[in-house]
């Protein structure tokens, strides 16, 4: 009976371990059937796969529910790059199958007089090419209302229509209702007596109505500008001694039968006020309260000034970020004193809680694919939020030259510690075709012409054609660039050459046809060293009046070289810079192969300094040296000249060593300008002026071969460079006056190029 009773336990037991068992496979089971093990993107043709999976916030291995799914769909919307979106979800895979939004082929207005379509497509961001949006539609509505507002056409309508083609296309045109202007005959100002009405309608970007005034806009009535007039009315009393500066009222009433308006101001100003006591409490370790107060301009005594504040909190974020503190948090406590007039101010400074990036989202892009653009953003999700790197993502996004407006903003998502960091960028046409000339009254015409495209195929590699035409020289030059091979910060160009030079300057003439390799890579952040190889052949002939050295230069010789080049870039812009410096170190080994043997250093740096707000001071020097071996001469071409663009003033590749009527070049130059840019105020024209003061020389030269007039005496010159953003291209303008110059010298006063772009 015990055997029997032991007999039916372990029974009972083997079979609720079974039934466990298998109620744990089955759970297991009902679970695995939930989970994500495959996404499947259809209908998609501009958009990669990856970036509408990375868009919908779904990975593979998450549990598919119907909360998940939704919210997928509401992520892949709110994009505004997909006119419908589906989800199903089978045997383990996510389907999601989409119609991307029609790319726009035309954009028309019609109706519209008094501001012209060119006017009008500048405040758009639909354009040709882009992708179409009902949101962006009635954005550039708002934005072009705005403008005909601007203009005091406060009534204008404008109706979209959309007109469906063939292969995913549209067009849109706009049906525009113009308004007549509502003008500003009259401000009045009521309740100001440190300041009379004068100098604060001054202050107004607003302005009545005067005979005459027929060129300005400024006394139309835009309701945005009153609200930037008494923005700019406050901020002066604010920094002026008077905190509690207000505005009772303001008004712009029309007036009956006249379509204009009446503005009245009615302010408070309070009264005047100094700076009391100055204090500062920190949980900083490394950045004590001694520092903060001795340095911040905000001092105790002196006049009111709200601005003075804003810079005390800029200064701080400043020394903080010295010391390593990313995320700190700084209120200033200001505190009136009405007995004694005066403000009190205590900076009250803390660490921030350190903030995720969640997500990095890129909008406005439709030609360039994303990665793109990612690879130059400086942090990735999951990384610390860092404001400095944020910063430096977007000067390193502007850099790639592809669009006309970047914009980074971040999200805080609610109740997290994360961020989503939104890149808007919008593009602009990065192929051009140029078209350049130039005329001297020393020298005769050339022409050159040019095809390139800084973005080919959207993936940010560089391609160019460039050929040159003149009676004394001739060139072609064909070259592509990968900035980012097997998407690694490895840049690879190649370059394929031929140039003919029949100067005017020598009694020979030279050919050369070649091709060349190299490869860049990052060494620090700012710093990059790229390694390249030429190869290329060069025929010199000599004229049979030619001088005993050119005679013996006389004759072709192959060039194998290897080039180090690094590179240390500070500037806040490679196209435009106006505050940084570039350094570049060159060093060029010839004798690798070949039959010339020969050595060829060159620096380079230039430094910027904004100087004012429309103005951009510049200094630049460079310098080389070129020395044979092996009891090798390098060959002509090789020497360093100056003149033209280079030394401006000069004709090109006329002053330096010399013997009888030809030039040479030196081994040894350098060359310096001073320059400072003054962006024009003209509104209709951008126009840039550059005033410049170059001086350098050129020399060295082995005599072995002859008598050469050698010398290293300094020229120099001063002049104006005017460039003009036209309408049919680039157009630059330059006049140059030797100050000076050797009797042997050759001037060349007067330079001009205009390109084209597309």
């Amino acid at each position: 009976m015990f055997y029997l009773k032991i007999f039916f336990m372990t029974k009972i037991k083997n079979f609720i371990f079974i039934l466990f068992i298998s109620l744990l496979t089955f759970s297991y089971s009902e679970a695995s059937d939930d989970i994500i093990n495959n996404i499947e993107i259809e209908g998609n043709q501009r958009i990669e796969k990856e970036t509408v999976i990375l868009y919908s916030e779904i990975k593979i291995n998450d549990v598919y529910t119907e909360d998940l799914g939704n919210n997928a769909l509401k992520k892949l919307f709110d994009t505004n790059l997909f006119s419908n979106i589906e989800i199903g979800f089978d045997s383990n895979t996510l389907k999601i199958i989409i119609s991307e939004n029609p790319t726009i082929n035309l954009v028309n207005f019609r109706g519209n007089s008094k501001i012209n379509d060119e006017d009008l497509l500048v405040e758009i961001s639909l354009r040709e090419r882009s992708i179409y949006s009902r949101s962006k539609v009635k954005k550039d509505i708002e934005k072009m209302l705005t403008l005909y507002q601007r203009a005091g056409r406060l009534s204008t309508e404008i109706n979209p229509t959309v007109e469906i083609l063939d292969n995913n296309r549209i067009n849109i045109t706009y049906e525009i209702t113009e308004s007549d202007i509502a003008e500003i005959s009259k401000i009045t100002i009521i309740g100001n007596e440190s300041y009379n009405s004068s100098k604060i309608k001054s202050l107004m970007k607003s302005r009545e109505k005067r005979f005459l005034r027929f060129w300005s806009k400024a006394d139309n009535y835009d309701p945005d500008k009153l609200e930037y007039d008494k923005q700019l009315i406050t901020e002066f009393y604010n920094n002026n001694g008077y905190p509690n500066f207000k505005f009772t009222s303001a008004i712009a009433q029309l007036i009956p039968n006249q379509n204009s308006f009446e503005i009245i101001l009615n302010v408070n100003e309070g009264e005047k006020f100094n700076f009391g006591l100055v204090t500062a409490k920190t949980q900083l370790e490394k950045l004590s309260t001694e520092i903060i107060i001795d340095l911040i301009p905000v001092k105790e005594g002196i006049l009111y000034k709200q601005d003075l504040i804003k810079e005390s909190i800029s200064f701080i974020k400043d020394q903080a970020s010295t010391f390593g503190y990313t995320f700190i948090e700084i209120n200033p406590e200001v505190r009136p004193n009405y007995n004694t007039n005066t403000v009190d101010v205590n900076f009250m400074i803390n660490e921030g809680p350190r903030v995720y990036i969640n997500n990095i989202n890129i909008v406005g892009n439709t030609r360039t694919i994303d990665k793109v653009i990612r690879r130059q953003v400086k942090l990735s999700e999951g990384d610390a939020y860092n404001k400095y790197s944020i910063d430096l993502s977007k000067n390193s996004i502007r850099a790639l030259n592809f669009f006309s407006s970047v914009d980074i903003k971040e999200e805080r998502i609610e109740e997290t510690d994360k961020v989503n960091i939104n890149i808007n960028v919008e593009e602009k046409n990065t192929g051009e075709v140029s078209l350049g000339a130039g005329y001297s009254s020393t020298q005769k015409t050339t022409i050159s012409m040019g095809l390139k495209e800084q973005n080919f195929l959207g993936k940010g590699q560089k391609a160019k054609f460039q050929a040159n035409f003149g009676d004394t020289t001739s060139t072609y030059d064909i070259s592509f660039e990968e900035p980012f091979y097997n998407n690694k910060r490895l840049s690879l160009r190649g370059d394929l050459y031929s140039r003919f030079s029949d100067p005017t300057s020598v009694k020979y003439e030279t050919e050369d046809f070649g091709l060349g390799f190299s490869i860049g890579f990052p060494l620090a952040p700012q710093i990059n060293y790229s390694l390249g190889y030429s190869l290329y052949t060069t025929e010199v002939k000599a004229d049979a009046d030619a001088s005993n050295y050119e005679k013996l230069l006389a004759g072709s010789d192959t060039i194998s070289s290897i080039t180090n080049k690094l590179t240390y870039d500070k500037r806040n812009s490679p196209y435009k810079p106006s505050t940084g410096f570039l350094t570049k170190i060159n060093s060029t080994v010839a004798g690798l192969g070949g039959t010339t043997y020969y050595i060829k250093n060159n620096f380079e740096f230039k430094s910027y300094k904004r100087l004012s707000k429309l103005n951009v001071g510049s200094f630049k020097f460079e310098a080389g040296h070129l020395d044979g071996f092996n009891d090798e001469y390098p060959p002509v071409n090789s020497n360093y000249k100056l003149g033209g663009q280079r030394l401006r003033g000069f004709k090109s590749g006329k002053i330096g060593p010399k013997s009888s009527d030809s030039y040479y070049g030196g081994q040894y130059y350098y060359l310096t300008s001073l320059e400072t840019n003054l962006d024009l105020p003209i509104d209709a024209y951008d126009i840039t002026s550059i005033f410049f003061v170059d001086f350098g020389s050129v020399w060295g030269l082995d005599s072995r071969y002859g008598a050469i007039d050698d010398d290293h005496k300094m020229r120099s010159s001063t002049g104006i460079n005017l460039h003009w953003d036209s309408a049919i291209g680039p157009i630059n303008l330059v006049y140059a006056k030797a100050l000076q110059k050797e009797t042997t010298d050759s001037i060349d006063s007067f330079y001009f190029d205009i390109g084209y772009n597309f």
